[in-house]
C-alpha cells in the first residue's frame, strides 16, 4: 500500500520517496543536519526508506531548493543526475529496463510516470523519423528547474550504462530559460539542448526503439508491474466529465468527425446526460473541442515539426482556410503571423 506523510490530503500532488531520499542523503553527507532538514521539510528519513512511500510536491521542491541554497551550486540536478546510482533506482525505473525493448520501455513508462511525480504526465509519441518522449507540466508552480535538470540527466546517463547499441539523442529540451550554467547542458548530454521549450523532451531516431535492453527479467518485469499498478490506482486522481471528453476528443481529432454520441457512448452514457453533465461543470460540448483545438494548434506551430497544411488536417479541418480562421478567432493572429 502507498503510504503518505500524515500532513497530506489526498488531493495533494506527490512524489515517490526514491526520488527524495537519494538528494536529502546527499545534502546530510555533504554536511547538513539531518534534523534541520527534517524541520524544514517535515520529512522523516525512516519514511524515506519505505517501500512505496509518497512524499508531498511540494516538500520535494523544498528539498531542491535547500540543496541549491546550503550547496550554492545551480547546476546540482545536472550534476546529481549525471552521477546517478543504478541500486538506487525506483521500481519505475526496474520496470523499464526489464522490458524487451526501448519502444516497449517507454510505452510503459509513459502509463506509469505519475508513480514518479505526479505533478506532470509523460507523452511517447513517434512520427516518420523521430521517437519524441515528452515531460509536461500542465502548471507551472508544479515544475522544478533543478528536479528536471535532475530527469533529464537521469535518462541518458541510464541509457548509456543500461543499454548497449546508445540511441544517439537528437536534441534536448527545457521548459525553463536558458539558465547561467548552460554550457554545461552541452558537456552533458553531447547534443543540441534548447531552453524555452513547451515542454521538457528527449528526441532520438525512431529505429532506436528497436534496441533489445539486455537485462530483462521477464519473471520481475511482470511481478513489479502488477505492484505498481495497484498503486497507479490508488493516486491516479478522479478526472472531470470535461477533462475525459478532452481527452477524447485530442485522440479522435485527425481520425474521423468528432461525434457527441459516439464519445458519450464510450463514458457509457446518453448524449443527453452527457450534455448535461458537461453543462454543470460550466462547459460545452463545442466549447471543448475548441479548447483542444486551440492547445494542439499552438504546441504544433511552437514545435515546428508540421506545415500548417499538415496541422490543420491533424486538427480535423477539411481546409487549410477554416483553420486559419479559426486560429485567427482564438489568437487574434493567421497562424503564419503567429509563428513569425
Amino acid at each position: 500500500m502507498a503510504s503518505m506523510s500524515n500532513k497530506q490530503t489526498d488531493n495533494d500532488l506527490t512524489v515517490s520517496a526514491s526520488s527524495a531520499r537519494s538528494l536529502a542523503n546527499y545534502l546530510v553527507k555533504k554536511g547538513y543536519s539531518k534534523q534541520s532538514l527534517e524541520d524544514e521539510t517535515s520529512l522523516k528519513f525512516d519514511e524515506l526508506d519505505q517501500p512505496d512511500f509518497r512524499i508531498s510536491l511540494s516538500a520535494f521542491h523544498m528539498l531542491w531548493d535547500i540543496a541549491e541554497r546550503f550547496t550554492k551550486d545551480r547546476a546540482i540536478g545536472l550534476h546529481l543526475g549525471a552521477k546517478s546510482n543504478p541500486d538506487e533506482m525506483g521500481v519505475v525505473g526496474h520496470i523499464f529496463f526489464n522490458n524487451a525493448t526501448l519502444g516497449k520501455a517507454l510505452l510503459q513508462f509513459e502509463r506509469l510516470y505519475k508513480l514518479v511525480n505526479a505533478g506532470m504526465h509523460v507523452e511517447f509519441e513517434v512520427d516518420d523519423n523521430f521517437a519524441h518522449l515528452k515531460y509536461i507540466c500542465e502548471d507551472s508552480d508544479d515544475y522544478s528547474r533543478p528536479n528536471m535538470d535532475r530527469t533529464m540527466a537521469v535518462s541518458i546517463a541510464r541509457a548509456r550504462s543500461f543499454i548497449q547499441s546508445q540511441p544517439k539523442v537528437e536534441y534536448v529540451g527545457f521548459a525553463h530559460p536558458e539558465p547561467e550554467y548552460a554550457e554545461e547542458y552541452h558537456h552533458l548530454f553531447q547534443c543540441p539542448v534548447k531552453f524555452d521549450q513547451p515542454y521538457c523532451s528527449i528526441v532520438f531516431k525512431k529505429q532506436f526503439l528497436d534496441f533489445e535492453l539486455p537485462k530483462r527479467n521477464p519473471y520481475l518485469h511482470q511481478v513489479l508491474t502488477r505492484h505498481v499498478d495497484t498503486l497507479l490506482n490508488k493516486i491516479r486522481p478522479k478526472k472531470s466529465i470535461s477533462d475525459q471528453v478532452k481527452q477524447i476528443i485530442s485522440k479522435q481529432l485527425s481520425k474521423d468527425a468528432v461525434d457527441a454520441e459516439k464519445i458519450a457512448s464510450k463514458l457509457h452514457m446518453s448524449r443527453h446526460t452527457l450534455y448535461r453533465k458537461l453543462k454543470s461543470e460550466g462547459h460545452s460540448f463545442q466549447e471543448l473541442i475548441e479548447a483542444v483545438r486551440k492547445e494542439k494548434a499552438i504546441r504544433y506551430i511552437k514545435e515546428k515539426r508540421y506545415s500548417l497544411s499538415e496541422i490543420a488536417f491533424l486538427l480535423g479541418f477539411s481546409e487549410l482556410s477554416a483553420f486559419s480562421r479559426a486560429f485567427k478567432r482564438w489568437t487574434g493572429s493567421s497562424p503564419a503571423k503567429y509563428d513569425k
